[in-house]
């Protein structure tokens, strides 16, 4: 039994970092009507990214050591099925808009980001805590169980970047592969 719930633990965190990256890559092709496609989209999309999967890492932590994992866990894919699905309502509230003249052109790039893609982030970076937590409550090497959730997060992440850059942009287009995320993601909660 516990050999089972291991493989799905890291099939959690394989799934979540294969959302993450989808979900990153396509924020560069999202906003590039917006703000273009430059070395401050990209700067700013893996910033925005990376922050947001920080402050989800902490914050992943902290709901493990106080509230019911499994629990925590479903909320928060719930939470990061709607945010994702939110980027597509952000998007036309965002693109319209004209930027500040007391902005910098790096600084609204940045703000168009973060406004859209800060949160899915942050939701979804608190997932690799809570499973982490579940498989140490059910394996009795640390080092390996830790390694393997962090190993099958790392895969899901290639397998996401490949698969988003060289199939699912050809195929469905940016808002169809949000919509996909966020249903994947909603599935993931209730399951």
């Amino acid at each position: 039994g516990d050999l089972w719930k291991m493989w799905g633990y890291n099939a959690l965190v394989f799934l979540t970092s294969v959302c993450v990256m989808t979900l990153e890559l396509t924020a560069s092709r999202l906003i590039a009507k917006t703000v273009g496609s430059s070395l401050y989209t990209w700067t700013s999309v893996i910033g925005v990214v990376l922050a947001g999967i920080t402050l989800g890492n902490f914050l992943g932590g902290w709901l493990a050591d106080r509230f019911d994992r499994g629990r925590a866990l479903a909320w928060m894919y719930l939470c990061g099925s709607v945010s994702c699905a939110s980027v597509l309502w952000l998007d036309q509230i965002v693109s319209p808009m004209s930027r500040p003249t007391i902005l910098s052109w790096p600084t609204w790039v940045l703000t168009v980001v973060a406004t859209m893609f800060l949160l899915p982030s942050l939701a979804l970076g608190t997932i690799s805590p809570l499973v982490a937590s579940m498989a140490l409550s059910r394996g009795s090497r640390l080092g390996s169980t830790v390694g393997n959730v962090y190993a099958w997060g790392a895969l899901g992440s290639i397998i996401g970047t490949f698969l988003t850059g060289f199939y699912l942009m050809d195929v469905w287009g940016t808002r169809t592969i949000i919509v996909m995320t966020a249903a994947n993601l909603g599935i993931l909660a209730a399951v």
